[in-house]
This record gives C-alpha cells, sequence and structure tokens, in this order.
C-alpha cells in the first residue's frame, strides 16, 4: 500500500495513527518533529502521503510545508493537516499548498478517508 509519514509531538496521536494506518496495510513512519522529517525526505524517503500537526516547537507544520512547497523534489508530496487548534491564515500556509486538514479530536474513519482519497 501506501508510506505514510506521521509528524506530531504527541506520542500517543502518533501511535494511533501508527496503529490504525498500519491495520489499513499502510507503513507509517512517525517523527516528534518537522525537523527530523524535513531531514529524512531530503535523504531520499518520499512518502506517498505525510500528515503533520500544525503547532510544534520549532519547525512547525506550516514551515514544513512552505519548505516543501519551495523544493522540486518534495513538491508533489500530499501534505494534509492534523490540528487541535482552530484554523486561520496565520497558522495555515496558502490553500494551493496542502489537500486536507482534520480537526482534533478526530474519528479513525475520517483519518483512513483522507488517506485512501489521496492515494486514490
Amino acid at each position: 500500500m501506501a508510506i505514510i509519514y506521521t509528524i506530531d509531538g504527541n506520542p500517543l496521536i502518533s501511535m494511533v495513527i501508527k496503529l490504525a494506518l498500519t491495520d489499513e496495510g499502510h507503513t507509517v513512519v512517525t517523527f516528534n518533529d518537522s525537523l527530523n522529517a524535513y531531514e529524512s525526505l531530503e535523504k531520499g524517503l518520499k512518502p506517498d502521503v505525510i500528515l503533520v500537526d500544525l503547532k510544534m516547537p520549532g519547525m512547525n507544520g506550516k514551515e514544513l510545508v512552505e519548505k516543501m512547497r519551495a523544493n522540486p523534489e518534495l513538491d508533489f508530496i500530499p501534505v494534509t493537516f492534523i490540528t487541535g487548534s482552530i484554523p486561520s491564515a496565520e497558522i495555515l500556509p496558502s490553500k494551493d499548498s496542502y489537500q486536507g486538514l482534520i480537526l482534533k479530536p478526530f474519528e479513525l474513519q475520517e483519518l483512513i478517508d483522507t488517506v485512501d482519497g489521496l492515494i486514490a
């Protein structure tokens, strides 16, 4: 199936996402921060989908996506934000730079459906 990066500072949320998507047959790689995830992307592993929290220490989700979209080797990877924050222009990048937004708390089926839609 698909390779999915999930990037969230909360290990419990990452674990739940990983379990749900692994049960669907996907390979899930978890990161606690965007900087380590970006470094992995630069080293060559290109996931089919990235799920990223907006608010994290260091490089936040918006900064990660903006950096990805500026890099032609990473620009094509679909990104969905998973956040407990109220979405606003200050924390979201431009709408054309991401493919989805899931608000915490979320239903696992919503997550699965979103991923399935991005890899179809």
